[in-house]
């Protein structure tokens, strides 16, 4: 190329380059005119912008509500365990008011019933949040029984519950009594007169909806809607969807493991109880109104250690699992060592080499994720450390520093949201969000795979290895080694989780003027040495660890590596382990799913589509047993009519989809892929009934309301579609805010490898500081 026409191309691409910067700033300038909100005015209704209602639409006088003393002489122990509870804690606890108290100041009270509706239901319905008649704004607590937060007279006086998010419930003037067509009968009667006709009294206070999962969706499914953020819907936690969703639901036939029995929120939040000192105890127990779940802080701050001290033996109890699975050598990314209890196949490691550790975290036991909810705020992360023969530290990510903060390098099960500047929201303003930059949790039933990359140390000599079917050492081996582990290399992998994040913690108690020390709770833990002698040995594995069978770990790892679209890996670990188990249906039909996720990257031959069909195959070919349920010949079943679906076979896919979605009406995405397929028959009728369907289970389905625009456009259903599309527009994810979410990433470049699911954590890691002041969403 001559120099005339290098200067040339030169030019030509400065003017390139200059007009794709203007065209993103002004991508930027529109995006920035379309985000700019104007404060939603305040609710005209007395309730919104919570979901909250009452059954005539009138307000319920703060007296009507009984407080938790008047049940306290029949329901001793309900009340000695709901005292402690965070229901009780609810509208006090400063970890929540602080957030609250922003809305307050910077909005006004009106618009924190979104957010009382759940913690402080007495003051919402009583009328209490509502601005002064000086215009002043009232300050916390609103009633005098704000202290009690959800006391017993709310829920016990619910009356309707809906999947709609934040409060989405009907409550009733609470009574002690009703008639046997249920009609209640108010009045604050004595306890002679309540113990004379307790029918009545359980017609009054008890109904099948407060056992039911729907029941806790109403405040453990969050929206933020646009009378309160000035802008659309936007999804915050659902512990009732992702259960719903789950195996323990026994409603969807998708998950990799499905539980013996159905759970609910009861069976784990709710369990039977002893009881000596309560006439609703039957055969001496109660349903436990602790509701345990992870909350260390809130009755650490009021000095409830028996909670406290309960909460964490609940987090311990093998909620997750933590395995030391592989070592990789980095120069071939060959997998060296399998770790396993007794090994082969000696593969020396040289000193000075780097290697990396695989770490797989399975959320075994929680029916929803893990961290469920406000994951902007709690945290949790996987702590490894390697340590040589004298105890010295050689590598160590995920410690606590001495001012109480995070490493910044830990692998974190943390959520980032962001305002409309691109700032990370701190202080869980969610009225102020417009996009989840970051989000890193483990669903449940799945794993996660952390990788950590370490050097041997130069005076080590010491020898990994891997299982091979003609060596294994003899337990009398194995004991000496862990003796006399000369040259040993201790891997120690734990999940480590504490309620809030130390940044929080500090802001909180700081306004508080306290000093507290919210614990970290150790819930799983491995620890492996490479002994010299050519043993390496999995040892101290916290909970079932110990005793996991190797296909069980293998399909642990599959679905980690399924869930960073590492496909190709997740394959074969898949088949491992169905070698493992060979009559296990479930583990050819997952590797079927990695070779369908697979098959978008193939050439035009397809042949991930075509593997994935025989897996299937050889997964409906499987002998009845024990481990094949009907639920797994469903599951193959469902796979394999998208694999028909994909190969042309539309008609067919469909009755099939038809024949599950019968056996299964509640699994959304059976419905979903059912309503797919009737659409692209034309067979319009029934594709639109089956997305009503799916409403039905979800109301916030956005996917669902994109397909009934049409569909009910074709009908003459003009209404009806302009509802939908205002519905859908409502509840889609805003594809303009990525924008926002790239403006971020730009500024805090040291997130980008996060965002990568097969990351490696090593020594060179970027470090992730605590993001404050300018960088953050301010808190006036």
């Amino acid at each position: 190329m001559g120099v005339r026409s290098f200067k040339l191309l030169l030019l030509f691409l400065v003017v390139i380059g200059c007009w794709i910067a203007l065209r993103h700033d002004s991508v930027i300038a529109q995006r920035d005119q379309l985000i700019a909100r104007s404060l939603p005015p305040p609710p005209s209704d007395p309730f919104s912008p919570s979901n909250a209602r009452t059954e005539d639409g009138k307000l319920i006088p703060v007296e009507h509500f009984f407080p938790a003393s008047r049940c306290l002489s029949c329901h001793q122990d309900t009340h000695t365990a709901w005292s402690e509870s965070l229901h009780r804690n609810a509208a006090r606890e400063p970890f929540y008011r602080e957030s609250a108290d922003i809305l307050l100041r910077t909005r006004g009270i009106e618009f924190t019933r979104h957010c009382e509706s759940c913690h402080t239901p007495v003051a919402l319905f009583s009328g209490a949040l509502v601005s002064t008649a000086t215009g002043r704004e009232r300050q916390a607590p609103f009633t005098p029984l704000d202290d009690e937060g959800v006391t017993c007279s709310v829920c016990h006086s619910i009356t309707e519950a809906t999947v709609d998010g934040t409060g989405s419930f009907t409550i009733r003037r609470p009574a002690l009594l009703a008639r046997e067509d249920g009609t209640p009968v108010y009045g604050d009667f004595t306890n002679d007169q309540i113990l004379a006709d307790i029918p009545a009294h359980k017609r009054a206070v008890m109904r099948p909806l407060l056992k039911s999962p729907e029941f806790c969706s109403t405040c453990h499914k969050v929206d933020a809607p646009p009378s309160l953020n000035g802008y659309k819907h936007i999804r915050g936690f659902s512990a009732y969807d992702e259960w719903q969703q789950s195996g323990a639901s026994h409603e969807s036939i998708l998950s990799f493991y499905r539980r013996d029995q159905r759970v609910d929120c009861r069976s784990c939040h709710m369990p039977k109880v002893e009881s000596r000192n309560d006439r609703a105890a039957k055969e001496g127990k109660i349903a436990s109104h602790r509701w345990l779940g992870a909350n260390t802080a809130a009755p650490l701050f009021y000095g409830q250690t028996a909670q406290v001290k309960a909460t964490e033996d609940f987090l311990k109890a093998d909620v997750l699992e933590v395995d030391i699975f592989a070592l990789k050598r980095d120069s071939a990314g060959e997998a060296i060592a399998l770790l396993d209890r007794y090994s082969g196949n000696q593969v020396s490691l040289a000193p000075g080499e780097e290697v990396t550790a695989e770490v797989v975290v399975s959320n075994r036991n929680a029916a929803h994720s893990f961290p469920p909810e406000v994951r902007d705020l709690y945290e949790a992360w996987v702590e490894f450390q390697v340590l040589d023969a004298s105890g010295k530290t050689i590598f160590h990510s995920g410690y606590v520093k001495a001012d109480g903060m995070l490493d910044e390098g830990a692998h974190v099960y943390k959520q980032i949201i962001l305002d409309e500047q691109g700032r990370q929201i701190t202080r869980h303003q969610i009225w102020t969000t417009n996009i989840k930059a970051y989000d890193n949790t483990i669903n449940a039933g799945r794993s996660d795979v952390v990788r950590f990359r370490f050097k041997i140390p130069e005076s080590t000599n010491t020898v990994a290895s891997r299982k091979s079917a003609g060596t294994k050492f003899s337990r009398s081996f194995v004991k000496s080694a862990i003796r006399n582990p000369q040259s040993a290399i201790t891997l120690r992998a734990r999940v480590n989780y504490r309620r809030l994040n130390q940044e929080y913690i500090n802001y909180v108690l700081s306004r508080q003027k306290r000093s507290l020390k919210i614990p970290i709770v150790r819930m799983a833990e491995a620890e492996t040495k490479l002994l010299a002698g050519g043993l390496a040995m999995a040892i101290n594995q916290s909970g079932a660890a110990s005793g996991t069978p190797e296909w069980k770990r293998w399909n642990d790892y599959g679905i980690g590596l399924l869930e960073q679209a590492q496909y190709g890996p997740a394959a074969a670990a898949f088949r491992r382990a169905s070698e493992l188990s060979p009559n296990d249906p479930d583990l050819p039909v997952n590797a079927a799913i990695a070779e369908m996720r697979t098959e978008r990257f193939a050439h035009h031959e397809r042949p991930q589509l075509q593997k994935a069909a025989e897996l299937i195959d050889r997964a409906l070919q499987i002998p009845q047993s024990a481990i094949t349920s009907p639920h797994s010949v469903l599951r193959a079943r469902y796979f394999r009519a998208l694999i028909w679906r994909a190969e042309g076979k539309r008609r067919e896919a469909a009755v099939e989809l038809r024949q599950i979605a019968a056996e299964y009406p509640r699994d959304r995405e059976v419905q979903r892929q059912l309503a797919q397929t009737l659409y692209t028959l034309g067979e319009l009728a029934g594709a639109r009934s089956v997305f009503e369907t799916i409403l039905k289970l979800d109301p916030t389905d956005a996917g669902a309301y994109q397909f009934l625009i049409p569909l009910y456009l074709s009908a003459g259903m003009k209404a009806e579609s302009e509802r939908a599309q205002a519905k859908y527009l409502l509840w889609r994810d805003d594809p303009m805010a990525d924008v926002i979410a790239a403006r971020f990433f730009a500024a805090h470049p040291e997130w980008a490898d996060e965002r990568i699911g097969a990351h490696v954590h090593e020594i060179r890691s970027s470090r992730r500081p605590v993001l404050t002041n300018q960088h953050a969403t301010p808190d006036k």
